[in-house]
């Protein structure tokens, strides 16, 4: 995996801090390859180049900037939407306050995912229903579909505001789970990393 490139950097013998960053990307079917340098701060020169395949990849953010750590893990915010049971949030009722369950839903949903996926995403925004306000306004429907732990935490909010929730959950069918490779201000989630030095 990706402790080549960490055994590789340690091992060397360089006569000064090394600086990594992301130099080249290419697309191949499901493959996400990524090249990746080593280099001095203030020089060309490559020290090192590494490509990283990235197997059956989905969603990722790319950056050229410097990066000094790299990692996989297997438990992400971001993850959840591959590796969770999904499930769609029903409800019926109203309140006398929506600004107050506005409110609420947003800073709850913002704290679960530090602020890091946005609660209009999972929402059931359509033609019907421009905004969340008319969503809720509609008093019945699906109201957001997601991962299962996220679409808990909405029902929950709805219910505590004289909502009835109903939850339909569908297990996740994938055996090999995703991970996500995390470098810098970049990421990459896809099932498999491997790295391999080509210089």
């Amino acid at each position: 995996m990706l402790s080549k490139i960490s055994k590789a950097l340690q091992d060397g013998k360089f006569s000064g801090d090394v600086y990594l960053s992301l130099d080249e990307i290419e697309i191949k079917d499901d493959e996400l390859i990524l090249t990746i340098q080593a280099t001095y701060e203030d020089d060309d020169e490559i020290l090192q180049l590494w490509k990283v395949t990235c197997t059956d990849f989905k969603s990722h953010k790319l950056n050229v900037d410097f990066f000094e750590e790299f990692d996989v893990l297997d438990e992400h915010i971001f993850l959840w939407e591959y590796n969770n049971s999904s499930a769609d949030l029903f409800i019926k009722g109203h309140s006398n306050d929506i600004n107050q369950v506005i409110g609420e839903l947003f800073c709850t949903h913002s704290n679960i995912v530090n602020g890091q996926l946005p609660l209009e995403q999972y929402l059931n925004i359509n033609h019907n229903n421009k905004d969340i306000v008319g969503l809720l306004k509609q008093g019945e429907g699906l109201f957001s579909k997601g991962p299962v732990n996220l679409i808990k935490v909405h029902g929950k909010v709805l219910s505590g505001h004289g909502y009835k929730t109903s939850i339909i959950e569908f297990s996740t069918k994938e055996r090999t789970k995703y991970k996500i490779f995390t470098f810098g201000e970049s990421f990459v989630v896809a099932k498999d990393f491997q790295a391999f030095r080509v210089l």
